[in-house]
């Protein structure tokens, strides 16, 4: 696949992270469908704590070995698996933190594109435990692609309808140009969204929803509309929920969204937009520094 949207957009190696279980095995099918499409290689890593305990009778034993194995086990099915023939792949397994180890592995596989699944844990349980997708998109620059539990694209399919929302933020140039990539990759539908914060109970007025609709257009490159139908819409309100309203409106394959770096520490307990969104969307959720 090549494309004339911006010679800063590639995708040449995808990095798969899996826990093993069948929310990671639709990561992995939705990241072969990629790697197909755009001829990319696909390294898979699943992380493993230096040390794994369990309390038998007054005794702790250390589960680490066993870990180790059925992880190899785990990952030699995967290398072997149907879903990545014809695809140059590699798996490993990671002794380490995600937010310690992670950025060595994306920059020495030269990763373009990172790729999971997420349980999407809301409220305490995401306090206590962590997420792993908050982490990972917090802490790498590369575009990374989050399944939620609420998925129902099938992985395999090409998106045929992108929603491309944006806040014209610093990353909404570079996360346009992949909204534009991926759309010129199958010419799709893509749709452009701003939203705009409502004023009490007063909407934006005319003037402003006019300049948010001519900034929007301003992000189409020359000759878009030849490879592509390019909508632009402008809504008022909460960005969440009003990005939510747009994905039952449109209906699309995929939602990209430029994302702000956020602090480097293990738990939040605030929502990012972009992880609300995925914690909910029926589509996988792309977001692009």
């Amino acid at each position: 696949m090549t494309s004339s949207v911006s010679p800063r957009v590639a995708i040449r190696n995808i990095l798969v992270l899996t826990d093993f279980s069948p929310a990671s095995d639709e990561a992995l099918r939705c990241a072969a469908a990629w790697a197909r499409g755009f001829g990319a290689a696909v390294h898979v890593v699943h992380f493993l704590r230096p040390s794994t305990l369990m309390l038998a009778g007054d005794a702790y034993v250390d589960l680490s070995a066993q870990a180790q194995e059925e992880g190899r086990v785990k990952l030699a099915k995967i290398a072997a698996s149907p879903e990545l023939e014809g695809i140059a792949h590699a798996t490993e397994m990671d002794y380490g933190e995600i937010l310690d180890d992670l950025p060595a592995i994306v920059t020495r596989n030269h990763v373009d594109l990172i790729v999971l699944a997420s349980a999407g844990r809301r409220g305490l349980n995401k306090m206590l435990l962590g997420s792993t997708a908050e982490k990972v998109f917090r802490t790498v620059r590369q575009p990374v692609l989050m399944l939620g539990p609420g998925v129902t694209t099938p992985p395999s399919a090409e998106p045929r309808t992108i929603l491309f929302a944006t806040d014209f933020g610093e990353a909404a140039e570079h996360a346009s140009s992949y909204a534009f990539y991926l759309a010129q990759w199958t010419q799709a539908r893509l749709v452009l969204l701003h939203v705009m914060p409502a004023a009490g109970a007063h909407a934006p007025g005319l003037s402003d929803v006019n300049l948010a609709e001519g900034r929007l257009r301003a992000l189409i490159p020359p000759g878009a509309e030849s490879w592509c139908q390019v909508e632009v819409a402008v809504r008022s309100g909460k960005p969440a929920e009003q990005i939510r309203e747009a994905t039952r409106l449109y209906a699309p394959d995929l939602i990209v969204l430029g994302a702000r770096r956020g602090p480097k520490v293990s738990l939040y307990t605030g929502w990012a937009t972009a992880y609300d969104l995925m914690s909910e969307s029926p589509c996988p959720v792309l977001t692009v520094r």
